[in-house]
C-alpha cells in the first residue's frame, strides 16, 4: 500500500471517495472527522464533525464546498489557505495531519503503530491503531489530546446499485494490535463476516463467527446491542464481546446509520502471545433504505 493508494482516484468513472478519521481521547471525548468528494469536472467536498463526550454526542456539523484543491499523488486535501487533511511516511510510517476551523476546531497527527492494508478491489484501505495527538477547541475552551484513532478510505461507485441490505463493523484497538471486524448483510439475507488482524503485517480471516444479541427499537428499527466475536484458527483464537455505552443515530440520503461507542472485553492469543483485551472503542451499523 501507498500514498497514491490513499489519494484521490481521478482516473475512475464518476463516483464518490470517503475519508474517514476517528479518534478516542484519554479525556473520555472523542470525534469523527469525514471527507467526502465527488468530482468530475467540477466537484463537491462536504466534511463532517462530530464530537462525543463519554460516548455521547455533544457537538455535529456539516460543510459544503466546491472549491477545493485534492491530489491524485498523495492524500492531500486544501480548502482555500487551509490544509484539512495531509498524508505523509515518516520513518517508513504512515502519518496524517488533519484540521479544520470552525465551531470545533483541530488539529491533530495520525501516526501509524500497525500495518495498514486494502482490500483486493482496491475499493477499501483501511490504517487501524493510529496514535493521535493534537489540539482541540470547543465553546472556548482549547485543550491538548492523546488517544488511539483509525482511517480508512472507501470508494463507491454511482452507476452499481446497493448490492447488499448494509453492513456492520468496528475496530478494537490496544497496544500494537488490532482487529477490524466485519458482517455484511446481502440483499438476499445471507451474511459474510470476517476478522483482520493487525500487528507488523496483517492477517485475513473469513471463519469467523459474528454474533448479534441484546436487541432493542431504535428510530423504528430493531439493532443490536451486544456482539461477540469468536475466531478459532491455527495459531489465531479471538473471543471478544462488545457492549454498547452509547449509540447516535444519524439520517442519511437512502441509509440509516447508527454509531456505537461499545466496551471490549476478552482475548485475543495470535501465535504464542496471548492478550487480555479491555479497551472502549468505535463500530457501526448501516442499512441501506
Amino acid at each position: 500500500m501507498s500514498l497514491e493508494d490513499d489519494a484521490f482516484h481521478s482516473e475512475l468513472p464518476l463516483h464518490i471517495e470517503t475519508w474517514y478519521f476517528e479518534a478516542l481521547f484519554e479525556n473520555n471525548e472523542s470525534m469523527v472527522f469525514m471527507i467526502t468528494v465527488m468530482k468530475e469536472r467540477w466537484g463537491i467536498l462536504m466534511t463532517g464533525i462530530h464530537l462525543y463526550r463519554n460516548g455521547e454526542i455533544i457537538h455535529e456539523e456539516r460543510h459544503v464546498f466546491s472549491t477545493f484543491s485534492i491530489s491524485n499523488k498523495t492524500p492531500l486535501i486544501e480548502i482555500g489557505n487551509e490544509t484539512i487533511m495531509k498524508g505523509y511516511l515518516r520513518n517508513g510510517k504512515l502519518c496524517y495531519n488533519i484540521s479544520f476551523h470552525s465551531a470545533f476546531s483541530f488539529n491533530l497527527v495520525f501516526r501509524n503503530t500497525t500495518m495498514g492494508w486494502k482490500s483486493k478491489d482496491g475499493k477499501w484501505l483501511a490504517i487501524p491503531n493510529l496514535v493521535v495527538d493534537g489540539k482541540i477547541s470547543f465553546n472556548g475552551n482549547e485543550s491538548m489530546v492523546h488517544g488511539k484513532g483509525y482511517h480508512d478510505h472507501n470508494i463507491f461507485f454511482l452507476s452499481n446499485p446497493f448490492l447488499r441490505r448494509g453492513y456492520m463493523d468496528g475496530r478494537v484497538m490496544t497496544d500494537n494490535i488490532s482487529i477490524v471486524w466485519a458482517k455484511l448483510l446481502n440483499n438476499i439475507i445471507m451474511q459474510q463476516n470476517f476478522v483482520i488482524v493487525s500487528t507488523s503485517s496483517f492477517k485475513l480471516i473469513e471463519n469467523v463467527s459474528i454474533k448479534c444479541m441484546d436487541y432493542e427499537i431504535n428510530h423504528g428499527r430493531f439493532i443490536p446491542t451486544s456482539f461477540l466475536i469468536l475466531v478459532s484458527g491455527e495459531n489465531i483464537y479471538i473471543n471478544i464481546s462488545l457492549h454498547a455505552v452509547s449509540i447516535h443515530f444519524i439520517r442519511l440520503p437512502l441509509l440509516h446509520y447508527w454509531r456505537y461507542h461499545v466496551h471490549a472485553t476478552g482475548k485475543i492469543r495470535n501465535g504464542g502471545e496471548e492478550r487480555k483485551i479491555d479497551t472502549y472503542d468505535m463500530m457501526e451499523y448501516m442499512l441501506f433504505t
